[in-house]
């Protein structure tokens, strides 16, 4: 079951979770010396794989005494980090393109492709949380860009209200719109939606489609700085009408997680 009392936006959680997201895009060996430069080398990590669909599940426990006798294991942690789309990938490709919605049993409709990509390696996903978890409270982020985005989602809805499965947040990047309005609202888990500025991949599938984003909105502007919450009109229409003269192929740019990680670290 989820924490409920959650913290506000994290900046430094964002920007760790910006580089693993980023990190997830690599090869197991390359991602040990992702996580070095994350200053998490101690953190154990295990990537699922099945077919195009792959997740890397990072973990720390740490005991943090409470008198000469006991531990409380407050501050262990796991990472859930979702690979997004490779372009090249033509399966990814496929899930991100099946716009057609499918009941979820956790409330709503969602969409297709996203909860194919999900259910190829979920189940794995689950039996390793629950095996590492064993019953004690570990806090639990589940995180991704793109396609890796709609899937944290998706993995945040199912895990979020298994008994003693303490889900903290989930911070998406670049994420597009995963199912629709109640499902949306099925959420129980504090999510951050980080978008940055012209982002094409957040704008699909469109919302006349009955499609909706999740969570609260963090938008990062032309200049990187963060706008939070209910953004106004004219700032996302300023930002995104510059946006088009600044450089060519603009709201592909701003989808790159390098993108992202880069800003949100000059911010800090």
């Amino acid at each position: 079951m989820s924490d409920y009392s959650m913290p506000k936006f994290d900046m430094e959680q964002a920007i760790r979770l910006a580089g693993i997201s980023e990190a997830a895009y690599c090869t197991p060996k390359t991602f040990t010396h992702k996580l070095r430069a994350l200053d998490m080398p101690d953190h154990k990590f295990k990537l699922i794989s099945n077919d195009n669909a792959q997740a890397y599940i990072i973990w720390k426990e740490i005991s943090k005494p409470m008198s000469k006798t006991t531990t409380k294991k407050s501050r262990s942690e796991i990472i859930i980090a979702w690979r997004g789309t490779e372009p090249g990938e033509y399966k990814d490709v496929m899930a991100d393109l099946k716009f057609r919605k499918k009941t979820s049993k956790y409330g709503g409709n969602v969409h297709r492709g996203f909860k194919g990509y999900v259910d190829k390696v979920y189940e794995d996903v689950y039996q390793l949380v629950k095996k590492i978890t064993r019953d004690h409270w570990y806090n639990i982020y589940v995180t991704g860009h793109s396609l890796g985005g709609a899937s944290a989602l998706i993995c945040t809805n199912r895990l979020e209200d298994i008994e003693k499965f303490h889900v903290k947040a989930c911070y998406t990047f670049g994420s597009p719109r995963p199912g629709g309005w109640k499902y949306a609202k099925s959420f129980k888990t504090n999510v951050y939606r980080i978008r940055n500025n012209n982002d094409l991949v957040t704008k699909v599938p469109p919302s006349f489609f009955g499609y909706k984003h999740i969570g609260k909105l963090c938008y990062l502007d032309r200049k990187g700085k963060m706008h939070t919450g209910q953004v106004k009109w004219w700032t996302l229409f300023s930002n995104w009408f510059l946006g088009q003269f600044h450089r060519i192929g603009d709201g592909l740019r701003d989808h790159s997680i390098g993108e992202y990680y880069q800003i949100l670290k000059k911010i800090k």
